[in-house]
């Protein structure tokens, strides 16, 4: 009889380091699939709602969840509209992090 494993018993026997690049990744990937759409059904707000928020008609909103792409003007905008901030964290190679908040424009 074959005996299987579950992920989480393979991933326990890489090395510590490979574990923390792996989980690092993995929260990458997921932050890379959250968009406007997930953002504002997470919130509550209808396509309608947010497009009043923004001032737009309501296809406009639904031309921007539609984007892969956004400026960050635009994404800006529309997290301002939410009620939010954005925070943007840059990393270089044997320096501090600089973190770039969100300012109004």
């Amino acid at each position: 009889m074959t005996k299987y494993t579950t992920l989480s018993e393979e991933l326990n026997k890489l090395p510590k380091e490979r574990r923390e690049l792996i989980e690092t990744r993995t929260s990458q990937i997921h932050l890379e699939e959250i968009t406007l759409k997930h953002l504002r059904e997470k919130l509550g707000l209808s396509q309608s709602e947010l497009a009043e928020r923004l001032e737009v008609q309501q296809p406009a909103v639904s031309k921007l969840e539609r984007r892969q792409n956004l400026e960050l003007n635009t994404l800006r905008a529309v997290v301002n509209a939410l009620g939010g901030t954005i925070e943007i964290i840059v990393r270089v190679l044997n320096k501090e992090p600089i973190l770039l908040s969100d300012y109004q424009e």
